[in-house]
């Protein structure tokens, strides 16, 4: 699903959704067929009725995460500028040994994940695309976990994860 206030890109998504056509056997460009069924938009249609609901609460989610674990050595938690908002589809910190936290918030039956494990520019159709060196962006990727923040946790499954981060770094 797709929205937007750009009648441009809405026309480029039709088509790219549709066989690149907007009349029926008449293609403009390439195209793919990305269609729906009318169970899938209905079903889409109710959950959007949703989403400031739960964009709110991964909000609160993220708040309660982000004072648990501000001051712990070790964690970086996520920087919104002034001005800005976040609705945290992921909840992403930087953590000085990833991988053994990982396992330690597994082990305390806590599910955390690494989306990015690598950068996209190490894709071989990519390569010739890097121009400098990308040294921040790889130590990120070495660093980077996604802590639960779903809109079904309660204050107690934010205190254990808070609890669990905690008590790995001590």
């Amino acid at each position: 699903m797709i929205t937007t206030n750009d009648d441009a890109i809405a026309d480029k998504c039709r088509l790219l959704r549709d066989h690149g056509q907007r009349t029926r056997y008449e293609h403009t460009t390439v195209g793919y067929n990305y269609r729906m069924t009318d169970i899938a938009a209905a079903i889409g249609l109710e959950q959007l009725k949703k989403l400031p609901e739960f964009n709110k609460k991964r909000q609160e989610n993220a708040k309660i995460l982000s004072e648990g674990l501000n001051d712990v050595k070790g964690v970086s938690v996520p920087y919104v500028p002034e001005g800005m908002r976040h609705v945290y589809h992921q909840y992403t910190i930087r953590a000085q040994k990833r991988d053994e936290l990982k396992a330690h918030l597994e082990k305390d039956m806590i599910r955390a994940g690494v989306y990015y494990p690598r950068l996209i520019t190490e894709n071989p159709p990519l390569e010739p695309f890097v121009r400098a060196p990308l040294s921040q962006a790889e130590a990120a990727t070495k660093e980077v976990l996604s802590l639960p923040v779903h809109p079904a946790l309660s204050e107690d499954d934010l205190g254990r994860i808070v609890q669990s981060v905690k008590g790995f770094y001590g």
